[in-house]
């Protein structure tokens, strides 16, 4: 056979339909656009249900892809049988309305026998049991033997999904031969044994199913076919199951060289070993097309398959984080069809070790407490709700544990207790209804005015900003744009710090104060790629693009209106960084005369403050003034009288002029004809004040020359006029003989 690798398979089978007219479309993101019925892509024509519907006319009649899938009804068989797989990839020819039965069956058997050259004698064909049309077209046409033709009912190959288009379908199966069988005598095309592998579907949508059962045919019916990629590796290969093509047994390797054991030596290792690789490729190719970590839908997918990968590396010894080394493996082997891998490696791998890093937080804890729940063999749903609630244990982790140990949980009661904690959180949640939140990569459009143009371009600047300060891993999550304000929701992982808020606002205005002008231009998608022009995560775009670039400092691709240069921005600032969503974090800034109204608003309350602050220094002051007051009838006053003057002297523990001045007052207010000096020093100094009243002064007292008299027994000076001075010292040890001076020099 031809064409062996994954790699060259995919490739042939894109080149072989563009050869016969089909246009090849990359593979949709794995998250649905517009789509709210799918939580994740499951099947190749997911994306193009629009095409089909005619909700939207296809760029072409005729449509080849190879498209990203997940599937995780049955991931508790994965690793336990050689089908099952969570991530995988579908490829797929479409016609819409144009070529049908004849073209589809007869491009499919050339493709499989001619180009990539499979045995005939392997092959057979199913058709629907009452499509003798497709049995026609089969042998006469293609020229397959009619024994090689089963019917099969409609469970098997009718394809519908409620009402709407549907039809029959016709399958391609290949014989792996019978060492694969039961060893039934009835073993046959349809046997859920391991022999006969259907490979190809090919839908048939002919009809238009109404609420009653009634089948009216279409008037363009569609072509619609499904061939999972790693299936005809299996086949084209000869290995025994999709963990041995040559892109997952690379991955596989890598984990069993990790882990120190070889894979088919232990089978329990084995199913170890197959887990983590088909995890490890659903989780890379997930969070490359946006998803995030979270405990609720295809975020709570991504979680489940990341935590299981985890848990299994430790039943294979491996105890320390190692899927970000095994996601680079699934990188470097998808990078030549998935160029977008190597784009997002760093953002891959931090997303991918930040959860790892959580998952061992919490994993031990919550075993230990299952080993001991297990122990007394009665584990309740309440005993499951507190191992998630307490420990962060996924529910099905615990089922999964549980079943190995023959232990069953009530998983309604467990849903239950799931619900009420929900409403409980819901009632205590406050929605903030101005700024609803626009979800995983929706950005909300607000009419274009220049306030909004400044707000939108600042939005660029500040992922710049962040991917600067905080690392690549930053990519746009959903934002909003009103007028001089912005909402922008970014991927990261932790809270940012005060230091980093602020790098990140004076990055932004330093671009801002810089005027770079703004250069908007209409670029094919692959040379803005190459331009290095950020894209919104799993955002469709066209062939042509609309490329904004702000100098050196950021290229988007981008369809809103913007500044011509970002110093019309005017000013930038972060009001608050808080978390949105697991794994996602908000800034909420503002921009233009909405930072002036900020100022304002600022300088009006630091005045306040500092008026506030004024009014409590002077409240304060008095209230010391009170606390340091003396009661100065105690025996530490001497008084004299000495010639019809009472002469007072003081000594205080203090060098407050204030309230060597208060005791003066206080002792001078008793008699009519006095003169008081107070002295005092603490760690201030040493200060003297003399005060006399206006019947000493008549008696020829002076307080100024008194003053200049005593201070100098203290090594001071001082002075003043008649009725009240004051001096400063330095020797304290003299103030008693500098105030018993006072008794001289008024004798």
């Amino acid at each position: 056979m031809k064409f062996q690798t994954v790699n060259e398979l995919r490739e042939a089978y894109l080149k072989f339909f563009e050869s016969k007219g089909h246009l090849r479309l990359p593979s949709a993101p794995l998250v649905p656009q517009n789509d709210p019925s799918l939580l994740l892509i499951n099947s190749g024509m997911a994306p193009l249900k629009p095409y089909f519907t005619g909700a939207i006319t296809p760029p072409s009649k005729r449509v080849t892809t190879c498209q990203k899938c997940i599937r995780t009804p049955d991931i508790e068989r994965v690793g336990k049988t050689a089908r099952h797989g969570t991530y995988f990839e579908m490829l797929g020819n479409f016609s819409f309305g144009d070529y049908f039965k004849k073209e589809a069956c007869s491009w499919a058997w050339e493709f499989v026998t001619k180009v990539i050259e499979i045995p005939l004698e392997k092959l057979y064909v199913t058709i629907y049991e009452g499509d003798n049309e497709a049995e026609e077209i089969w042998v006469n046409h293609v020229g397959v033997p009619r024994e090689r033709i089963s019917r099969l009912g409609k469970a098997d190959n009718f394809w519908e999904h409620g009402t709407g288009p549907c039809g029959p379908c016709s399958e391609i199966y290949y014989d792996r031969g019978k060492e694969f069988g039961c060893d039934s005598p009835d073993c046959k095309v349809g046997c859920d044994c391991d022999r006969y592998v259907e490979f190809w579907n090919l839908v048939f949508t002919q009809f238009d199913k109404d609420e009653e059962g009634n089948y009216t045919p279409l008037p363009n019916p569609n072509i619609d076919t499904g061939m999972g990629l790693e299936r005809l590796a299996v086949i084209c290969q000869g290995v025994d199951n999709l963990f041995e093509v040559d892109t997952v047994a690379d991955i596989l390797s890598a984990i069993a060289k990790k882990a120190g054991i070889k894979y088919k030596d232990n089978e329990k290792s084995d199913v170890s070993l197959r887990v983590i690789a088909d995890h490890i490729r659903g989780t890379t190719f997930m969070i490359g097309d946006g998803v995030t970590p979270s405990n609720e839908g295809r975020g709570y997918v991504l979680r489940r398959l990341l935590r299981r990968a985890a848990r299994h590396g430790k039943l294979l010894g491996i105890n320390e984080p190692f899927l970000a080394d095994i996601a680079k493996v699934v990188i470097n082997c998808n990078k030549d069809a998935y160029p977008d891998l190597i784009e997002k490696e760093n953002y891959i791998l931090k997303v991918i070790s930040h959860e790892e890093e959580r998952f061992n937080q919490t994993i031990e804890s919550g075993l230990e407490m299952l080993r001991k729940l297990i122990h007394t063999r009665a584990i309740t749903a309440m005993h499951a709700f507190n191992l998630y609630d307490t420990y962060g244990f996924p529910f099905d982790l615990t089922k999964e544990i549980l079943l190995e140990n023959n232990l069953y949980v009530d998983e309604e009661e467990f849903n239950k207790l799931m619900n009420e904690q929900r409403e409980r959180a819901r009632n205590a949640r406050n929605d903030d209804s101005s700024w609803n939140n626009t979800g995983d990569i929706d950005t909300r459009r607000e009419e274009e005015s220049p306030a909004h143009a400044r707000a939108h371009s600042a939005t660029h600047l500040l992922q710049a900003a962040l991917r600067k300060i905080l690392g690549d891993h930053v990519f746009q999550k959903g934002s909003f744009v009103g007028e001089d304000r912005l909402r922008f929701d970014f991927s990261h992982f932790e809270a940012m710090t005060a230091e980093q808020l602020k790098q990140v606002e004076e990055e932004v205005n330093k671009n801002i104060l810089s005027a770079i002008p703004s250069d908007v231009s209409q670029k094919p998608i692959e040379e803005a790629k190459k331009m290095g022009a950020m894209a919104l995560f799993g955002e469709k775009y066209g062939d042509v693009v609309r490329v904004v670039k702000f100098g050196d400092v950021s290229t988007e691709l981008c369809s809103g209106r913007h500044v011509e240069n970002t110093g019309n921005i005017g000013l930038f600032h972060i009001n608050s960084e808080a978390g949105s969503a697991a794994g996602i974090r908000r800034i909420d800034a503002t921009v233009g005369l909405g930072v002036l109204e900020i100022i304002s608003d600022l300088k009006k309350e630091l005045d306040n403050t500092a008026s506030h602050y004024q009014n409590e220094v002077k409240e304060l002051k008095k209230e010391i003034k009170n606390t340091k007051s003396v009661n100065f009838t105690t025996p530490t006053e001497t008084t004299k009288e000495i010639n019809g003057i009472f002469v007072s002297t003081l000594k205080l523990d203090t060098s407050d002029v204030d309230v060597l001045k208060q005791a003066s007052d206080s002792v001078k207010d008793k008699n009519l004809t006095s003169v008081v000096a107070v002295g005092g020093n603490d760690d201030e100094g040493v200060k003297f004040v003399v005060a006399a009243t206006d019947g000493a002064v008549s008696k020829g007292i002076h307080s100024g020359n008194i003053m200049r008299e005593i201070v100098k027994v203290c090594g001071g000076n001082g002075g003043g006029k008649p009725t009240f001075a004051q001096g400063g010292a330095e020797d304290a040890s003299k103030i008693q003989e500098a105030l018993d001076k006072v008794f001289e020099l008024v004798k």
